[in-house]
Order: structure tokens, then C-alpha cells, then sequence
């Protein structure tokens, strides 16, 4: 049966013939062409001058086959941080796979295996790491047809709030996603009375790194009371035992081969820490909000100087009640500390950190910057994901 279009000798054929040429006269030492694909079998036939047999060979059997198999997909099945799980969906209909093996497994162009089998799993790879895949598929004929996807390990990387600066090695180069959420201010008390520091913020940004490129990792921390949270925050202060201002919460930033300030690719500020007020019915003032190119400033009234948040270029002010102790000022990456002696909250910290809070009859809570927005929530983590254009 013909497979495809052709001739036998002499004679046209077509796909799905069925083919019987009967006896095709050469001369000694000629030659015939098949050029049609299909299970052919050839048997010569020797004759005298009378026209008797004198000699039949053996059948000779073969299969032309110039279709190369068809791929309808290669996909990634599952992974973990060091594999990938790749399944194939390919056909052969005629001659069948190559001896061996049908499919070769590459990667990045590499052979890494001729198997039998239409799943492989990619070992030994890179945490993070994004990857060419392809698979070569061949038939007994030599006829071969490939197709090839690009998959990562692991396609997004969290780094929860530890305390210490934390590092990744980017492995493939690529264009990366990065998204950052500052830390709370924190908690202010009066006796059994309490309010929250104000909230972080937020900011996500692009950004294409080069393979072997250091990413040094600051995942901001919640402000306690007085004490100013981790990567920046401004310390809260206290009147009395039972008056106890928040410490402003730290930014969580992402540096390039540096642990510098000024490697910093992508801030998101902290929020201010809580503060008390006498004047209040509730006693209580939050801290401020993180959120901006530009921290926001408090609200409340009856106040010589507001606590200012900071900006793209400098800190914000610290507040002023008279001549109360004011509140430091923010500085680069570091939220201002709480007049001494007056229960107000620190500053957050950011690019430049928000400005300290002061006593008076009210106390200000700290305030600070971030690079792109506000959000309500706290989230206290970094997120880096592979973007695959």
C-alpha cells in the first residue's frame, strides 16, 4: 500500500494504493526507482532464452518513508526547585520510532537523553532558573521533527520578614517582576487603651537582570512598642509607664550587588508608629500611613510643626508642640525617632524616612514615603517573579 504519491518503475501510484506492478523488465545490471512511500517488497526473477525461471531471490523487503512525525506539544508537568517535569505529545504512523529511542530531550541545546519514553524530568537545574526545553523526535526512517518551550523551576520567589538581609543570585537573564510591602508602625498604649500603627506601603516595579546578578533582599519589620521595626524604623518614646508610644516599622527594599542604601532598586515604606493623646476621647492616636512618592501628613490639629512624610530627595520633618522635645527628622532609609519624653510614635522608614512624632497633648505619629502606592493591608514580604516575553 503507497503511503504517498509516486511511481513504481514505471508505473504513478497514490496515497492509500494498493500496489501490485507484476513483473518490471530491467536489463542486467539495471535499475528501477520507488518513489513512493510505503512497505514495498521486491522479489528478482531470473529468465532463459525460452522464457523458463531460472532463478527467483529472496523477498526483499524495505519501507520508504520521507514523513517526518508530527509534535502536537511538549509541556511542563510539574517542577520543583531544582527539576522540571516535561510531557510530550507526538505521533509516528508508518515506518515507526527509531531504533533506541524516538525522543531526544535538550536543554538549552545540550542532549541530555534518547528515550523511549514521552516524559522526562530535567535534574540538577538551578533554583529559579529558566530554561530552554526541546525535544527531537525521529522515526526508523531518520526523519526527525522537533519542538522546544521555555519553563523555569520556579517562576515566583516570597521572602517572608527573618531580621537579616537575605540574598538571591539571579541564574537565567531575563526581565523580573519585583514587588515589595513595607512593615506597620507599631502599637502605642495608655493603660488598657491601645491603637496601631499606620500600615505599610506598597511598590512593584520591572526590571531585566543579567544572569549572576546579587539580589540583597530587606524585608521590612513591624514596629513594636518604642522599638523602631527592622530596615529603618524610628524609635517610639515614653512618659510614664503606662504611656508608650509605637516605633515606626522599616521598609522593605531590594539592592543590586550591594548592600548599600544607595544600591536600592525599589522601596516600599514603612508605616508610623502610634501615639498617645490626653485630648482624645479615646486617648489614642494611629501612626501614619505609608503610601506615595510623597508620605502623607497627620491629620490631627493643635499642633505647632506636623510630623511631614518623606520624599523622593529628603526626610520629613520631625513634629513640634511648643517647646516640647520635637521629633527627629527622617533621614536617607531611616524613619526620625520620637521626641524624648513624650509618648509619640517614630517615624516609618523609606527612601527617605518619615519624620518623628512630638508631645503635645497629642502625640504625632511618625510618618515616610514609598515609590509607587498606598494599600490598607500589611504585608510583610518580597516577591520576585520570572516574566516569560
Amino acid at each position: 500500500t503507497a503511503k504517498g504519491n509516486g511511481a513504481i518503475g514505471g508505473t504513478s501510484v497514490t496515497t492509500n494504493q494498493v500496489v501490485d506492478t507484476g513483473e518490471v523488465e530491467i536489463a542486467n545490471n539495471g535499475t528501477f526507482t520507488i518513489t513512493a512511500d510505503g512497505k514495498w517488497t521486491v522479489t528478482a526473477y531470473m529468465y532463459d532464452r525460452s522464457g523458463r525461471t531460472t532463478a527467483v531471490s529472496s523477498n526483499l523487503v524495505f519501507t520508504r518513508d520521507t514523513v517526518a512525525p508530527t509534535i502536537s506539544s511538549i509541556t511542563k508537568t510539574a517542577s520543583t526547585t531544582t527539576t522540571i517535569n516535561v510531557s510530550v505529545s507526538a505521533s509516528e504512523e508508518f515506518s515507526g520510532w527509531a531504533t533506541g529511542g524516538g525522543y531526544t530531550y535538550y536543554l538549552n541545546n545540550a542532549s541530555k537523553s534518547t528515550t523511549t519514553a514521552n516524559t522526562y524530568q530535567y535534574t540538577g537545574l538551578a533554583d529559579f532558573g529558566r530554561y530552554t526545553l526541546k525535544v527531537v523526535v525521529k522515526d526508523k526512517a531518520g526523519n526527525t521533527n522537533e519542538k522546544s518551550i521555555t519553563a523555569a523551576t520556579t517562576t515566583v520567589k516570597n521572602f517572608a520578614y527573618t531580621g537579616n538581609v537575605q540574598s538571591i543570585t539571579i541564574p537565567t537573564a531575563g526581565k523580573y517582576k519585583l514587588e515589595v510591602w513595607g512593615a506597620q508602625g507599631g502599637t502605642a498604649f495608655e493603660n488598657s487603651s491601645q491603637v496601631h500603627g499606620g500600615n505599610g506601603g506598597y511598590s512593584v516595579g520591572y526590571i531585566s537582570l543579567n544572569s549572576g546578578v546579587t539580589l540583597y533582599i530587606f524585608v521590612g519589620g513591624q514596629g513594636g512598642t518604642l522599638n523602631g521595626g527592622y530596615n529603618g524604623g524610628g524609635t517610639g518614646t515614653q512618659e510614664s509607664g503606662t504611656r508608650r508610644g509605637g516605633g515606626g516599622g522599616g521598609a522593605t527594599d531590594i539592592r543590586i550587588n550591594s548592600t548599600s542604601l544607595y544600591a536600592r532598586v525599589i522601596v516600599a515604606g514603612g508605616g508610623g508608629g502610634g501615639g498617645y493623646s490626653n485630648l482624645l476621647n479615646n486617648g489614642m492616636i494611629g501612626g501614619g500611613l505609608g503610601g506615595g512618592t510623597t508620605g502623607g501628613t497627620t491629620t490631627t490639629t493643635g499642633c505647632t510643626r506636623f510630623a511631614s512624610g518623606g520624599t523622593q530627595t529628603g526626610g520629613g520633618v520631625g513634629g513640634l508642640w511648643n517647646s516640647y522635645n520635637a521629633g527627629a527628622n527622617g533621614t536617607f532609609g531611616t524613619g526620625g525617632n520620637a521626641g524624648s519624653g513624650t509618648n509619640a510614635g517614630g517615624g516609618g522608614g523609606g527612601w527617605y524616612g518619615g519624620g518623628g512624632g512630638s508631645w503635645s497633648r497629642r502625640w504625632w505619629r511618625g510618618r515616610l514615603c514609598i515609590n509607587v502606592k498606598l494599600i490598607q493591608a500589611i504585608r510583610l514580604c518580597v516577591r520576585i517573579s520570572i516574566l516569560f516575553i
